[in-house]
């Protein structure tokens, strides 16, 4: 037996060490929808390397004991200015991949241009904003996404990952942080319920579904405050 190596444990992200894994983690544990090509190549620029790009220090990996990354929480404290900053430094970076600015003007539907779709995601930063619902940046600034590989799910280090991230958001004085997930993930919002989140308080749908938090796309607005 190997009594070098050391259980899971939380650490720093370290951009130039775990990009690659984060990649693959994401790459792993997308959505249903979005686990064929190119789709889930696309998803990691959206959801997970823009955030070790521009805000690491409010990014954290698991790390397996042996120094390899198999979980993350990225996100960053003030979404308004992460936002600013993905427009004039990621956007670059996008470029040199290969990923091109699509035609704006053109809408791209999820059910029908998925990859299109995603472009338009990459390339709309200010989606982020949620301008619509402007409380929600007033009293939840940051945001954050949290991927775990299977094997390490259900076994507390989604816990120990939010309470690292939220407690880096809170020294840094942020009042609260916000996610969307997709609204038929019940495990997810269990979760979440768990560690501290609830519903955005506020009608999104203009009361389709009779719920708060909910929005016209059926996704989930969950909501943490720091204070």
């Amino acid at each position: 037996m190997d009594s070098s190596k050391q259980e899971p444990f939380v650490r720093p992200c370290n951009p130039a060490i775990d990009e690659a894994a984060i990649f693959h983690i994401c790459h792993q544990t997308v959505a249903p929808d979005l686990r064929h090509e190119p789709a889930a190549s696309i998803s990691p620029y959206i959801w997970a390397i823009p955030y070790i790009r521009l805000d690491p220090g409010f990014c954290f990996v698991l790390d397996s004991g042996s120094g390899t990354a198999v979980g993350y929480i990225v996100g960053t404290s003030r979404t308004e200015e992460f936002v600013t900053r993905y427009r004039s430094d990621y956007l670059p970076v996008l470029q040199s991949y290969g990923f091109t600015e699509p035609d704006m003007s053109i809408p791209a539907m999820w059910d029908q241009d998925l990859p299109g779709a995603l472009r338009h995601i990459l390339y709309s930063p200010e989606g982020m904003l949620h301008r619509e619902f402007p409380e929600l940046l007033r009293i939840y600034p940051g945001h954050l996404h949290i991927d775990l590989l299977p094997a390490y799910q259900r076994k507390g280090y989604g816990r120990k990952l939010m309470q690292r991230f939220c407690g880096k958001v809170r020294e840094a004085g942020g009042s609260g942080v916000h996610l969307i997930m997709a609204g038929d993930n019940v495990g997810a919002e269990k979760f979440y319920g768990r560690v501290g989140f609830g519903r955005f308080s506020e009608i999104l749908d203009g009361g389709l579904s009779g719920e708060e938090g909910r929005d016209v796309d059926r996704s989930m607005w969950l909501v943490r405050a720091l204070h």
